[in-house]
């Protein structure tokens, strides 16, 4: 659902509320959604596939503040996500230099030299290819092996 946004409302604002109006924010409001394991008061935190607007909210919060103290972004945003989720999804997702797709024949290559070196030490591999994440590498040589096993 859209709403004009009114004089003087910034993107985040109307789209806290807009975030805010939706059906899995009362679910959380009413105590379908658990507090943090870690903190006793506090509002209840949002599980679950992240939206596009809790996406937007986030990315614009980096954009003003850079990376690092994730714990501050829901006190400044009003999301309702722990700061480990947004560092999640940001590195994971929503880091404008990720590259996204299939790996090169180079790229796996280099991660199976790696990974005889290594072993499963997936954020060390992904240090040696600074835009996939640790949790590709992983992925691409877990399918790896199971084709192999499988043949």
């Amino acid at each position: 659902m859209y709403r004009v946004k009114s004089e003087g409302e910034g993107d985040c604002e109307m789209m806290l509320q807009d975030q805010m109006d939706s059906p899995v924010a009362d679910d959380v409001s009413s105590g379908g959604g658990s507090p943090h394991p870690h903190r006793g008061a506090g509002p209840p935190l949002k599980k679950g596939p992240w939206t596009s607007a809790e996406d937007a909210i986030l990315v614009d919060y980096v954009k003003k503040h850079g990376e690092g103290n994730w714990n501050a972004v829901q006190k400044n945003t009003g999301l309702f996500r722990c700061g480990k989720s947004c560092r999640l999804r940001w590195a994971n997702h929503l880091r404008p230099n990720l590259k996204k797709g299939a790996f090169t024949p180079e790229e796996e290559r280099l991660i199976i030299q790696l990974h005889a070196k290594m072993g499963n030490k997936w954020a060390r591999m992904a240090a040696h290819l600074p835009r996939r994440t640790d949790n590709e590498i992983k992925e691409l040589l877990e399918h790896s092996n199971k084709e192999m096993s499988t043949s």
